[in-house]
């Protein structure tokens, strides 16, 4: 479970379940990283944008300070499940290497630092596999990644200190070959003998900074940041994370205008990019659909369309403040691409449903650039309309099909050369005046679903699944 201190995302995992995260990295073929998190490091992070970066994209932040998990009890109201120090998961994280044979590579601290440490742990764990080792002062970057590349290492440790660490294995992951990655602070000059831990009663106190302090009295200015990371917290704002989880999959809470800056970046970037409105229908059907379930975690923007998203996040700890019904995000691209000169296709509903809706789109965006159109019945001419796609190169391509169906199929046919593929659902028949919208005032208490199902109760089938989704979310059913 991932929970947000000062706009970042913090995992409150047990041991166990973190151990558990990192075999999965190690077991994917693809590369990973982790991050301390610890009071003055989340403290630098907001006046270091680059590192401020890092820690929203990494992998794996593991609560290393206690006065992290001081500060999510006391002003988030929620307990850290479970702390661990960077020593400690590296001590875990060696005997893993350990045990499954991989290969490890060491980094940092003084020369004669971590010799004695490469020493000491060759001692405790027999059998590990130490690819390399080198000391953190070296004046080619790029010579020391090309040899920790060419080591074939599978985990790197890396002792620099912070942000030092964090901003070099962001620069160079891709290079450095290896599956995981983790800066471990000053651990090798714990197991070089140069710092002394705590007493085992004292850390399991987490009163171990204290102990340093009691060794260091130098370390008073360090010790002094801890209550001024609480102040910082208490007066931070408590909702204002870009994105939040739920059911698994990374939603969208941001505004408006920022969602449409992402989708800029999206055509700017080039490649397959989908964008979903996630309501709670479609919620509901992703539990028992393990394929469109995949599909929404891997989607490049989730918008929370639907109060049932809203609803079932805030149920989880996870509050949603932008709702973005996808017709208005639809909406709004379309004015950005008349605006910036890019083209749309269309694809859905009935030929003369699809009609109508163009011609009030045109109305209203009289110089949108509109690559082509297509009714959303494909069973004999899919391979026309994915030629007259692919011909046509538009920078964005609309699909409304229906929830689910529409993703599916934007995800099967990803190579079209579309950057940017949003579903939206029914939005045609809207446009086009053949359903009408709620009132205004019904959308804003959420109720549009209500109001959608007495004046179309050929909806009430669908307002089944709505009431299973609720049922679930009430019991706290774990789905992922």
């Amino acid at each position: 479970m991932r929970i947000d201190i000062l706009g970042y995302p913090i995992d409150s995992l047990t041991k166990e379940e973190v151990i558990s995260k990192i075999v999965s990295f190690l077991n994917d073929g693809n590369p990973h990283f982790s991050v301390a998190i610890n009071p003055e490091k989340l403290m630098k992070a907001v006046v270091d944008q680059e590192l401020s970066e890092i820690i929203q994209e990494s992998d794996l932040n593991f609560v290393d300070g206690i006065g992290v998990a001081w500060a999510s009890r006391i002003f988030y109201h929620k307990k850290i499940r479970g702390r661990i120090t960077g020593v400690d998961l590296m001590g875990d994280v060696l005997k893993l290497a350990e045990n499954m044979h991989l290969r490890v590579y060491l980094l940092g601290t003084e020369e004669n630092s971590i010799q004695k440490a490469v020493a000491k742990i060759k001692e405790q764990y027999k059998n590990l596999n130490i690819a390399g080792f080198h000391n953190g002062y070296f004046s080619s970057e790029e010579d020391i990644v090309n040899e920790i590349g060419k080591s074939l290492s599978n985990i790197i440790f890396i002792g620099m200190g912070s942000p030092k660490q964090e901003k070099f294995i962001a620069r160079n992951l891709k290079k450095l070959n290896v599956n995981f990655a983790m800066g471990v602070g000053g651990s090798f000059n714990v197991y070089a003998g140069k710092f002394k831990r705590a007493p085992q009663l004292i850390q399991r106190l987490g009163l171990e900074w204290f102990y340093r302090f009691i060794l260091d009295p130098k370390r008073l200015p360090r010790i002094m940041k801890l209550p001024k990371f609480l102040m910082l917290v208490a007066h931070h704002p408590k909702n204002n994370k870009s994105d939040v989880f739920f059911l698994g999959i990374k939603i969208s809470n941001r505004d408006m205008e920022s969602n449409i800056k992402v989708a800029e970046d999206f055509i700017r970037e080039g490649g397959f990019h989908l964008v979903v409105t996630l309501n709670g229908e479609m919620a509901s059907r992703a539990i028992n659909d393990k394929g469109f379930l995949d599909i929404l975690k891997e989607s490049d923007l989730v918008l929370p369309d639907g109060v049932g998203v809203v609803w079932g996040a805030k149920r989880f700890g996870e509050k949603i403040t932008h709702r973005i019904p996808g017709i208005e995000f639809a909406w709004e691209l379309m004015r950005f691409a008349e605006k910036s000169s890019y083209s749309i296709y269309f694809l859905g509903a009935q030929e003369e449903v699809l009609k109508e809706a163009v011609e009030k789109i045109k109305n209203a965006f009289p110089n949108l650039k509109i690559a082509g159109m297509h009714h959303g019945y494909l069973e004999n001419c899919e391979n026309e309309v994915i030629s007259d796609i692919k011909d046509k190169h538009p920078v964005i391509l609309f699909i409304g099909m229906g929830g689910i169906k529409q993703e599916k199929w934007i995800v099967k046919n990803k190579d079209l050369g579309v950057p940017v593929n949003v579903g939206i659902g029914g939005s045609f028949d809207v446009w086009a005046g053949r359903i009408k919208r709620a009132p205004y005032f019904i959308r804003r208490t959420g109720l549009e679903w209500l109001y959608r199902t007495v004046t179309q109760p050929s909806r009430l089938l669908r307002a089944g699944n709505l009431v299973s989704f609720a049922l679930k979310i009430i019991f706290k059913r774990d789905f992922q």
